[in-house]
């Protein structure tokens, strides 16, 4: 095993990875908040037959490009209409794994190899994040989209440098741009354009642009641009049109409708989406920052992109902590530079970063572990009582795998990282988030109930032969198609417009909590049993 982890340290991490977040992707349900609407408006576009213009509940939904939806009907064409880990395996989980792959070429290219253990360890940084350990089995496009940006900068890196160039990288750049593009949106285009021109500027090069990208690369993006846009009009005609290209670009970018944030929104969000390295990853960047290398291009355009992705993101109005996604390659790949240029210097203060977190995690799972044996006399009791009851799921199998899983793995590299150092320790910290992936994964089941829509669903065709289904507070209902095979009758928060129509035969889907505390409901249900399922009853009316 050490032989084959010496010869091929990749292939041993994607395969570990794999195994940890195969029970995942095979076993949840989707999310109501995002995975549910995607499936849904699949579901649509292949029932309506059209492949530029897509819509959720009969509305245009102009939120994102096709290429990911393609995808995804795609993979519809040799699974269920809820399949996920087919998708999620070829949209996030191995363009994750071409990322790693394309900044490990990338950074032996530039420092002239890179040691197995380094290989490893920079595979971990950017692998074990939060941010990018929940894409793994997550069905989202960001992961992608990070992708071709980082082949975008790549190609670019070689032309600029002369080295390991091809024929065709001049017009595989413009390619990966418009493939970003046509992934998530303008930030796709943006970034890495941007960043070329940053960086081109702040090498005094800028006349060098159009070598990279000349009139040949732009007309290749807006052939490819226009292809697509010709193809949305055809489909969807002039409003469609106008929504892509004003509403959901210039309007989001400007004064968003949705995920408005103030804009320095991302700096404390960037602290916990690099866990468990945060303490470590954060301040080696700015380490960087301080002491940048006049010899060494690689880094020095990693650290553009960092900045510029980080103030444009900044300076949109929607936010969300998941659009930093792509500047996480480019952290966890300085971390070399930063070991070696700190080699036998501060390494208490670099271990005492990683031992923080794995300490907290140690603590916080053995505290969730003795919390749910607690009893009536213990003084841990009370605690539990009231995090039972806020949360219902917080002592379920899942959790319980996932805190004692975190603690034993924590302990361990605690030790790793007390006798063998900080990179290892990295690591061995990566490995035990992982194993703690594979223990939700394998468990998952019973909270599937609290997190998704399938068991309600499925409860709710038992409950009656009718074809309408009725909800009350629920979040997002208007997906349950998905499931159910007809629209859901959404009430919203209206109790007392439901109460007042004539329901018999139907089916009702409301909070638990609403259906015993709410005096119009319990009366309007009093003489029907409901069937409980998670956070919800649903009653045969």
């Amino acid at each position: 095993m050490k032989d084959f982890i010496r010869r091929h340290p990749l292939a041993a991490v994607f395969a570990f990875v794999t195994v940890c977040v195969l029970p995942m992707m095979i076993l949840r349900d989707p999310s109501p908040s995002n995975e549910l609407r995607y499936l849904s408006i699949v579901e649509e576009a292949l029932e309506g037959g059209h492949f530029f213009c897509f819509y959720n509940q009969g509305i245009p939904y102009t939120d994102k490009p096709p290429l990911f939806f393609w995808l995804l009907m795609f993979f519809r064409l040799f699974c269920s209409s809820t399949c996920m880990w087919l998708p999620i395996l070829f949209t996030a989980l191995i363009p994750s794994f071409v990322t790693v792959a394309v900044m490990d070429r990338w950074l032996r290219l530039a420092s002239s190899g890179q040691s197995t253990l380094w290989r490893v360890a920079s595979a971990a940084f950017f692998l074990a994040g939060m941010l990018v350990m929940i894409q793994t089995f997550f069905l989202r496009m960001d992961m992608l989209m990070t992708m071709f940006i980082i082949l975008a900068l790549f190609t670019f890196w070689k032309m600029y440098t002369g080295r390991d160039v091809r024929k065709a990288d001049r017009w595989l750049l413009p390619l990966y741009i418009f493939l970003a593009l046509f992934t998530k949106g303008p930030v796709g285009f943006f970034a890495p354009v941007l960043i070329i021109v940053a960086f081109l500027t702040l090498e005094k090069s800028l006349r060098r642009l159009p070598e990279f990208l000349g009139w040949r690369q732009w007309l290749v993006m807006l052939l490819l641009f226009g292809g697509w846009i010709l193809g949305a009009w055809l489909e969807g005609g002039g409003e469609y049109i106008r929504s892509l290209l004003f509403h959901q670009t210039l309007d989001r970018a400007v004064n968003a409708f949705t995920h408005k944030q103030p804009f320095w929104w991302y700096i404390p969000t960037l602290l916990y989406t690099v866990l468990p390295y945060t303490l470590l990853m954060i301040p080696a960047v700015v380490f960087l920052y301080t002491q940048r290398d006049p010899s060494d291009s690689f880094g020095r355009l990693l650290l553009t992109s960092i900045a510029v992705i980080f103030i444009m993101l900044s300076a949109f109005s929607g936010k969300l902590a998941i659009y930093l996604t792509p500047i996480l390659p480019f952290m966890a790949y300085l971390m070399p530079k930063f070991g070696k240029m700190t080699d036998g210097r501060a390494e208490t203060i670099k271990k005492a970063a990683l031992l923080v977190v794995a300490a907290i995690l140690a603590v916080g799972g053995i505290g969730i572990l003795a919390m749910s044996r607690a009893t009536g006399r213990d003084l841990l009791a009370p605690m539990a009582l009231r995090l039972a009851i806020v949360t219902p799921y917080i002592f379920c199998k899942t959790i319980l795998a996932i805190a004692a899983t975190l603690a034993a793995g924590s302990i361990a590299a605690i030790v790793v990282i007390c006798r063998k150092g900080w990179v290892k320790g990295a690591i061995a910290l990566g490995a035990a988030i992982y194993l703690a992936v594979l223990a939700a994964g394998v468990t998952i089941e019973p909270l599937n109930e609290f997190t998704a829509y399938e068991k309600v669903c499925r409860e709710a065709v038992k409950a009656s032969d009718s074809d309408t289904y009725n909800t009350l507070y629920v979040r997002r209902p208007e997906n349950m198609d998905v499931y159910l095979g007809c629209d859901v009758c959404d009430w919203k928060e209206d109790i007392d417009g439901f109460v007042a129509g004539d329901h018999r035969g139907e089916v009702l889907i409301v909070p638990t909590d609403l259906a015993i505390s709410d005096t119009r409901l319990k009366e309007y249900l009093e003489s029907r049993e409901g069937t409980r399922v998670g956070e919800f009853s649903v009653f045969g009316l």
